[in-house]
């Protein structure tokens, strides 16, 4: 919802309001000081910058702006700064796959190894563990 600027018509104090468009001039509320009628400034309207330009602290290239910083992001494989508590999880989500992923190497890498042996080894092992 769009923020309009009001004017006392009286003692010239402004004051903000939040309005639909369409209702931008409608009960426009009396001034808070001095209870005179108030009026809807026109002004121009406020603009926010892009981000400024960086060198990227991964691959040191020059980034300018919202969408070059995304991009640069999704290129090196990172994401957005999102707060310590949502780094920990991701560091916990992150930790846990790696667990997994080494999980299933190592268990890869027991079949591989128990597959070429000779089967008089395997038998050992396989009555060792019954």
């Amino acid at each position: 919802m769009p923020l309009y600027t009001t004017i006392c018509t009286h003692c010239g104090r402004k004051d903000s309001i939040y309005r639909l468009i369409v209702e931008r001039d409608v009960n426009i509320p009396d001034c808070l000081y001095d209870g005179q009628p108030m009026r809807r400034a026109v002004e121009a309207p406020a603009v926010h910058a892009d981000l400024p330009g960086y060198q990227s602290p991964v691959d040191g290239r020059w980034i300018e702006g919202k969408r070059a910083r995304i991009e640069d992001l999704k290129r090196n494989n990172c994401r957005p700064w999102e707060g310590m508590e949502s780094e920990r999880k991701e560091a916990v989500k992150r930790a846990e796959e790696a667990d997994r992923v080494l999980d299933q190497k190592s268990e890869a890498a027991v079949h591989e190894t128990f597959n070429n042996m000779s089967a008089e080894k395997q038998r050992v092992l396989a009555t060792a563990f019954d």
